[in-house]
């Protein structure tokens, strides 16, 4: 929206050269500006990985909690989670940056007598790692250059903690299952990256009948198209829905329409002004009911500025209000609605109940 706004003002009072020039500077800015929106989302999933990280261990030394009769709460830590706990603050530890020489010393050999309990090729590396950072520090290394080798420690200690052999408490937190078996469960295949992904990676709607692509191809998708813009029409929507519950007879339809039904109604029927003066800022523009006996729907609708539609709701008396082609322009709106939202199967019945109510009205 930025994008589109800068461009129709250089367009708009530029010319020649100038406009040329405000256009590259437009465009370099919108490339930092983009760089900087991919940077901020790269540190946001670095930390929202060690949060994770964190809250898995954080949940394996969560001691046995009940609740007795009279409420109160007991708490009992067994030998699982005082493993959990002992882990866990190790690898806070191990994770800590900015620590004196002597302390990380200490850190590392707590680490290394804790994995040389259980001999593997795991335990061996994490071993060798270790010693191989204790030589350097011996030597005076830069800690810029030690970072690579605390971050392999880090990630082989993790996996460490990840075996249930090594932390039993940790079998049930785990997404994959440790029987192969199970892993040929709920695994469905994305044919836009060509990868079996679980079902839990699926955003699947209720009306959905197949299985669509995975959650991190769509935000691709979200991310690669042009974005639209909901702002405006979601705060009409809003307002129509604050409007309504005032109304306080149960009204049905507002809360089913969305706000790409909104931005049809607005854009493609009423033409994103209002229909008594025609202004076309949106932000001063509100939906309420043409007939406001009735309740509202798209086809008992109408667009107006926030006064023309206090004004409107005072009236008694449409026919006597408004001159016949404007109550006749209004009507062939409603039809347009009607043949739209017809299309919908969960609209049918409140747009055949409405039929029904018209024409007792117009009968009585």
């Amino acid at each position: 929206v930025w994008m589109q706004e800068e461009t129709e003002r250089i367009n708009r009072t530029l010319t020649g050269a100038e406009r040329k020039a405000a256009l590259c500077a437009l465009l370099e800015e919108e490339t930092e500006l983009i760089a900087c929106i991919g940077m901020h989302k790269l540190n946001a999933n670095v930390e929202n990985q060690q949060k994770a990280i964190l809250q898995l261990l954080g949940k394996c030394a969560q001691p046995r909690r009940w609740k007795a009769f009279d409420g109160k709460i007991t708490e009992m830590d067994t030998q699982n989670t005082l493993r959990g706990k002992e882990l866990l603050e190790i690898y806070r530890s191990i994770s800590a940056k900015d620590i004196p020489k002597d302390e990380r010393t200490s850190v590392l050999l707590t680490l290394k007598c804790t994995v040389q309990e259980h001999e593997c090729k795991l335990t061996q590396e994490i071993v060798a790692l270790i010693d191989r950072e204790v030589d350097l520090m011996s030597r005076e290394v830069k800690e810029c250059n030690l970072e690579g080798l605390r971050k392999r420690i880090c990630t082989l200690f993790l996996q460490y903690i990840k075996i249930p052999e090594f932390n039993p408490e940790v079998a049930g937190l785990l997404k994959v299952p440790q029987d192969p078996l199970k892993l040929y469960k709920n695994v469905y295949f994305c044919h836009s990256c060509e990868n079996y992904l679980p079902s839990t990676e699926f955003p699947i709607p209720a009306n959905s009948r197949t299985i669509g692509r995975c959650r991190s191809c769509c935000q691709l998708d979200n991310e690669a198209r042009k974005r639209e813009a909901y702002f405006k029409y979601r705060l009409i929507l809003e307002d129509l829905r604050k409007s309504e519950v005032d109304y306080q007879d149960d009204a049905k339809i507002v809360f089913l329409v969305q706000l790409p039904d909104m931005q049809y109604l607005i854009e493609n029927i009423w033409n994103c002004q209002s229909a008594l003066s025609a202004w076309s800022d949106l932000y001063e523009l509100v939906m309420v009911r043409w007939d406001k006996q009735r309740e509202w729907s798209p086809w008992n609708t109408v667009l107006l500025t926030k006064e023309e539609a206090d004004a409107h709701l005072k009236l008694c008396n449409l026919q006597k209000a408004y001159e016949a082609p404007f109550i006749y322009k209004i009507k062939q709106k409603h039809i347009r609605a009607k043949n739209y939202f017809a299309q919908f199967p969960a609209m049918s019945s409140f747009l055949h109940r409405s039929n029904n109510q018209a024409n007792a009205n117009s009968y009585k």
